[in-house]
């Protein structure tokens, strides 16, 4: 009631009763893959109503019409992977790099629950109107219970932590995400523990060492998969090599959440996930951003400069600062290396095994694992989609697998998935042909979750801090483009004296786009943070070339954009 009361106030035009209708607008059929052109949809109390032409459909006195000449709606889009109490930053795994020391895993736990809404917003900002958590602690439900119950938010489902074969106690903080589990009476005590969290699905972590073969812990997941059976739930389960994904099938997974990467899947396992209706999850990112951020060859994609959580983005380049001698040995000698022949061998076998496993009729849907170390919530959607891409899945194949394909995976194609009468009105109305180009994702004019109209700029609303800090990300990173789109088109530019240095995009352009071409080993590091109100008052160290230097800049946010900035040194 709450986010309802919330949507209202958003969009004081919008009355519950009454209808909406989008006319003359061009309608992506993902069930038939067809383009419908100037069609007209109708939605009344959260529901697609009518399908028609606009001529066709009865329009009564008060709905509200909407102009959809020349734009394309779609239905809105799932990550069907992604994890809650991770943050996409460097200091979310401890398991796989301990930089405790400089970021303690209580302060990263908090940092996920404070930011739990934002990655929210930050999802149906991106057209992402369903979110599937694969695992995560108990305060997972309180995400989807509570949280999501009352902001502006996707459909949420989640499960409580992970039954692994192995141990992680340096999650453990009191409500661990990931629980080992060595018998049957464990399997059932952690199952037990969850039911009354009402779980959409569980989840196995089947992880395999030299000691603990597939086979040896295939009686607990074959176990799990009975309960789940009984108990009318889906089973997820993490198996990255073809024997364990054989056996995690043979004991009843409905859902495999990973690629296998080991070796190619033959036909007659492609064939079985068709009969059994499997459902292919490919997550073709997870592993490059564990790479690049502990390599620290990082590319930047503009999606993560533009629509991450800053905070948590910026902490990939913290390697820039830290001291790497308290690194494990195995990661101190990847920094600074190119990736190795292995990785792309295993992300050749990852692609062949997804055109094979699509071709084959097999379900995929489209998932990112974000959470994880460089894969960033919300903002890996698209760099994902780019990734299946070069499994030459076709632009139609990639919107099914992220609409009805991943409604099926987890029996919510009767309600969600497609644009049908009767179904949920989960829609985004793009203005740029999302077929001609997967950048045209981008092109949001507004977002509709479960009828209720939502403008971009009223969805996600940074802060001043967020805001000055994606300046600062985007300066690291070089990219002037992403510079500047943290600017008003006007800003000033002034230094201690109040004289002003530079006016306007122009003159930033052309000082900072030579600046980020030029200078080697750029960084600029916080050390300290004020904000008051709009202003946010930055205490920087900048290292560029052989030099550095400290400053303090005074930055001025208006309207959601740096409008002045003051240099003080």
């Amino acid at each position: 009631m709450k986010a309802r009361l919330l949507l209202l106030t958003l969009l004081p035009f919008y009355l519950f009763g009454q209808s909406t209708v989008i006319k003359d607008v061009n309608l992506l059929d993902v069930e038939k893959r067809k383009v419908l052109k100037n069609m007209s949809v109708k939605i009344t109390d959260g529901k697609i109503t009518q399908m028609d032409q606009l001529k066709k459909m009865s329009i009564d006195t008060g709905d509200s019409i909407i102009d959809g000449t020349g734009k394309y709606l779609i239905p809105g889009l799932m990550d069907t992977h992604i994890h809650f109490f991770q943050s996409g930053g460097i200091y979310t795994r401890p398991d796989a790099l301990d930089l405790t020391h400089v970021f303690s895993y209580e302060e990263e736990i908090q940092f996920a629950k404070d930011n739990a809404v934002d990655y929210l917003k930050r999802y149906l900002r991106n057209g992402i109107t369903t979110v599937m958590d694969v695992g995560g602690p108990l305060w997972n439900y309180e995400v989807r219970d509570s949280l999501a119950e009352n902001s502006l938010s996707p459909n949420v489902l989640v499960t409580g932590p992970l039954f692994s074969m192995v141990s992680r106690p340096q999650l453990d903080k009191g409500d661990p995400p990931i629980i080992q589990v060595t018998t049957k009476e464990e399997v059932l005590q952690l199952f037990n523990q969850q039911l009354p969290y009402r779980p959409d699905f569980m989840k196995v972590w089947y992880v395999v060492t030299p000691d603990l073969p597939a086979e040896k812990s295939y009686p607990l997941v074959a176990y799990l998969g009975e309960l789940c059976r009984e108990n009318n739930l889906k089973l997820a389960v993490h198996a990255t090599q073809l024997e364990t994904a054989k056996l995690a099938v043979k004991a009843g997974a409905n859902i495999l959440v990973h690629s296998i990467d080991d070796v190619l899947i033959p036909q007659e396992f492609i064939s079985e996930m068709k009969k059994k209706q499997v459902t292919y999850i490919p997550t073709m990112i997870v592993g490059d951003g564990y790479f690049k951020t502990f390599t620290g060859v990082m590319d930047h994609h503009p999606q993560d400069l533009k629509w991450a959580n800053p905070a948590a983005y910026n902490s990939l380049l913290d390697p820039n600062k830290l001291d790497k001698s308290a690194w494990p040995e195995r990661l101190k000698v990847l920094y600074g290396l190119k990736r190795p022949a292995r990785l792309e061998q295993q992300d050749s076998i990852m692609r062949v095994n997804l055109r094979n496993v699509f071709n084959g009729g097999v379900n995929v849907a489209t998932g990112t694992d974000a959470g994880n170390i460089g894969t960033m919530h919300a903002s890996s959607y698209l760099p994902e989609l780019e990734a299946m891409s070069k499994s030459e899945l076709s632009i139609w194949d990639l919107l099914v697998s992220s609409t009805i394909n991943a409604a099926k995976g987890f029996s919510l194609d009767a309600r969600l998935g497609s644009i049908k009468v009767g179904k949920e009105a989960d829609l985004v109305l793009l203005g740029a042909d999302p077929l001609q180009d997967l950048q045209h994702l981008n092109a949001i004019e507004w977002v509709m979750k479960g009828g209720e109209l939502l403008t971009p700029d009223k969805i996600l609303v940074e802060s001043p801090a967020q805001i000055v800090q994606r300046q600062v990300n985007a300066y690291n990173a070089r990219d002037i483009d992403a510079f500047l789109d943290t600017y008003s088109a006007d800003v000033k530019v002034y230094n201690e004296k109040g004289e002003m240095t530079l006016k306007g995009h122009a003159k930033m352009r052309e000082r900072y786009g030579l600046m980020f071409e030029r200078v080697t080993n750029l960084y600029c590091e916080i050390v300290n943070r004020i904000v008051i109100n709009n202003k946010v008052i930055d205490q920087e160290k900048v290292r560029f070339n052989d030099n550095s230097l400290e400053a303090v800049a005074i930055y001025e946010v208006t309207d959601g954009k740096i409008s002045k900035v003051t240099f003080v040194r």
